[in-house]
């Protein structure tokens, strides 16, 4: 898929526009503040994720407008044609070619991944940023991802409660039970597939990346399933004590070597963050391959501290990727861009070439 046309009205510090993208790369290009990442954001709402941050929906009004409503709209082309419609207040209001949509639906129409500069933390950062890459991956792959997940967060929520008032925590393994073996099989198959990506973009590494999946608080058995109810015996005296859940996704890793190190250790900070890139892009090769659909890629800074041999490994990778790019940056520090640059200044984006 890719997005043909876009209009904002009352978005944040956008003007009211009308937009058309390229099929290829876009590069946003504009200082801190202009209004890149806004765009961006209007389109990870149109394409079903939300906004960047769990913030109120009225804060993504802009009430200099004196209008109480965003509005954004979108036509998609590719494997079918959609006009997605958005309107944000305090409540948000999703509409598939003038039909009252769900978000997950239209996730599954446009998959799309996005990517902040926060995510060039993959390989160094904390854990719960790589258990995000997962998420994003397996909610595209797994139509039933996202709400087993939610469910799984609530019950891991209720058995908090339940441990830090000293009461019984027996009902909420059961809950439990069949949500954490099914998130731990769905993460581990997309980690598998994502680890095949990987082999596309070798340029991109300063040396071979293996990716392990590390169940959180796992005794390590086969059997997942059984797995889950061994560790929870195994746990059992320790989250009484410390009063939190022990054993789930949620201390779910991947474990990031290269060789026998660490690559976090091993590579230095802008080895980093070409390994980083390489994931990203692995991931949307995998959800291609699961589903039959390309992917859109929404990438801000994705240049950041990379040295010029990696900016060019990185549009190399990109432009023959064949997915639809919107990437964004603070200067223009992407020499040879081999698509479409748009300057952004105060929320007005204009089309250079």
């Amino acid at each position: 898929m890719y997005c043909h046309t876009t209009l904002t009205r009352n978005f944040r510090n956008l003007k009211p526009q009308r937009l058309e993208w390229s099929m290829g790369l876009n590069l946003l290009v504009g200082e801190n503040g202009s209004g890149k990442t806004n765009t961006l954001e209007s389109m990870h709402i149109l394409t079903g994720w939300g906004p960047f941050r769990s913030l109120r929906r009225s804060s993504l009004v802009n009430w200099n407008m004196k209008d109480e409503k965003a509005l954004l709209k979108g036509l998609f082309q590719g494997e079918e044609h959609l006009e997605i419609f958005s309107s944000l207040s305090e409540r948000t209001l999703m509409k598939c070619d003038g039909k009252r949509s769900n978000c997950s639906l239209i996730r599954e129409r446009i998959p799309t991944l996005a990517f902040l500069p926060g995510d060039l933390s993959l390989i160094d950062g904390s854990p719960g940023g790589r258990r995000r890459y997962l998420d994003r991956i397996c909610a595209l792959i797994f139509p039933l991802y996202a709400g087993r997940l939610n469910d799984c967060k609530k019950a891991l929520r209720h058995r908090s409660v339940l441990l830090s008032h000293g009461k019984n925590v027996g009902v909420t393994s059961k809950v439990l039970a069949p949500l954490v073996s099914w998130i731990w099989s769905s993460r581990r198959a997309a980690l598998d597939l994502v680890s095949i990506g990987m082999g596309n973009y070798t340029d991109l590494l300063p040396a071979p990346l293996k990716l392990d999946y590390s169940r959180g608080g796992s005794v390590g058995m086969d059997d997942l399933h059984l797995d889950f109810w061994e560790s929870l015996g195994a746990s059992e005296e320790k989250e009484r004590i410390i009063k939190r859940p022990l054993v789930g996704p949620q201390r779910d890793d991947i474990i990031i070597t290269s060789g026998t190190r660490s690559a976090s250790e091993y590579f230095s900070r802008g080895q980093r963050r070409r390994a980083a890139v390489a994931m990203m892009l692995a991931a949307a090769w995998a959800v291609e391959m699961r589903i039959h659909r390309k992917p859109l890629l929404l990438l801000d800074e994705i240049a950041a501290e990379l040295d010029q041999k990696g900016r060019n490994i990185m549009v190399k990778s990109l432009m023959d990727c064949g997915w639809q790019v919107f990437a964004a940056t603070a200067e223009n520090n992407i020499s040879h861009w081999p698509g479409a640059v748009y300057e952004v200044r105060a929320g007005k984006v204009d089309r250079k070439n």
